[in-house]
């Protein structure tokens, strides 16, 4: 996944406080943005503003869920494998998060948030610990034609995914599930995702691959600076801070770094990403209509605001979805498309209520 660019601009900094909350209009300059990708190819040059920038051209296929250029182009025509992914304290850190080629987090409850890691050119024999099933899974799942590897949950929130058209797999047991004795249950259920895609195609589960989830390029014009911390307050018990660290984001919880760990966990590296995406959501109370209890849940049809961060700068717009056949389109307030950074893909599914500083 090594980058190369050739490039020259000229930015401007930011607000000199350097703190700024969602809703202002005063945060920085506009800057030119740039794209990188793999030096393969012939040279363009293209001019924006005050910035020159040489990008050579790369003709391997892109990534669906990254946009990052891909070796093998049969990694990309095959299923998306979804895994359901323990984020609690007792969970921290994860393995295997690190290969995703794409991450999405949503709420669990009041001290705790989830992950869900997409697979689609990447695997990884080491991912967990792995955790149940939630209503608003599904909903982002469905258009993707992913499955959702999940170690259970209510009969009623499985029933809706599978009316949502997501297929499940549960704790199936080896080579495709199996529990650590390094930490205890729930905690300690991993995943292969290599075989959960041979048992997804053992079931004979539709192999079709995902479409791309946004537009791949540079944040525009539009973009404005935001750079140091970027602190998210998922809920009151929940804070998550992305530091922009001038080539990558780095994540913290409550001001500890957040890590992931190899297999044998003598490796620790602190969670990084490339390109922050906020799909601001309402959020509710799911019930089921018989037996079971009810569970936080996220609307995630209709429209609401977004945010886009990358390079140390950002664009703020909306997101739009008529149903959960299709996935978010972005655009700013002006209706333009938003185009994102490819990278290493974070997508938060965050509450409207709550702030994000920086």
């Amino acid at each position: 996944m090594a980058l190369s660019l050739l490039a020259t601009a000229c930015g401007r900094s930011g607000d000199a406080d350097g703190t700024t909350t969602v809703g202002s209009t005063s945060l920085g300059d506009v800057s030119p943005n740039s794209t990188t990708t793999p030096p393969l190819g012939d040279a363009t040059t293209s001019t924006v503003g005050a910035a020159t920038t040489t990008t050579l051209l790369d003709d391997r296929p892109l990534s669906p869920l990254n946009g990052m250029p891909v070796d093998d182009p049969t990694l990309l025509d095959r299923k998306l494998i979804a895994v359901k992914i323990d984020n609690s304290t007792n969970a921290q850190p994860q393995s295997g998060i690190e290969e995703a080629d794409a991450i999405i987090e949503l709420v669990l409850k009041s001290d705790a948030t989830r992950f869900i890691a997409l697979f689609l050119e990447s695997d990884t024999e080491w991912l967990g610990p792995m955790r149940s099933i939630r209503p608003t899974d599904s909903t982002v799942i469905a258009p993707l034609n992913g499955v959702l590897q999940m170690s259970g949950g209510q009969s009623w929130i499985r029933t809706k995914a599978t009316t949502d058209g997501v297929a499940l797999i549960g704790e199936v047991g080896g080579p495709v599930t199996m529990r650590w004795n390094g930490r205890n249950a729930p905690h300690n259920l991993y995943v292969n995702t290599a075989e959960v895609r041979n048992h997804a195609e053992d079931r004979g589960l539709d192999q079709a691959p995902p479409p791309p989830l946004f537009e791949w390029g540079p944040l525009g014009e539009s973009a404005r600076t935001a750079t140091g911390d970027i602190l998210f307050d998922w809920t009151s018990r929940v804070q998550v801070t992305w530091q922009w660290a001038g080539t990558e984001y780095l994540r913290f919880v409550s001001d500890n770094p957040h890590n992931w760990r190899t297999m044998d966990g003598e490796v620790e590296v602190q969670v990084a990403a490339d390109t922050l995406i906020v799909l601001k959501v309402e959020q509710y109370v799911a019930c089921p209509s018989g037996a079971g209890s009810c569970v936080p849940a996220s609307v995630t049809v209709g429209e609401n605001g977004a945010m886009v961060f990358a390079g140390g700068r950002y664009v703020e717009g909306k997101w739009q979805r008529d149903s959960i056949d299709d996935w978010f389109i972005l655009t700013t307030d002006d209706g333009e498309t938003i185009s994102v950074p490819a990278g290493r893909i974070f997508i938060m599914l965050y509450p409207d209520t709550a702030e994000i500083t920086w």
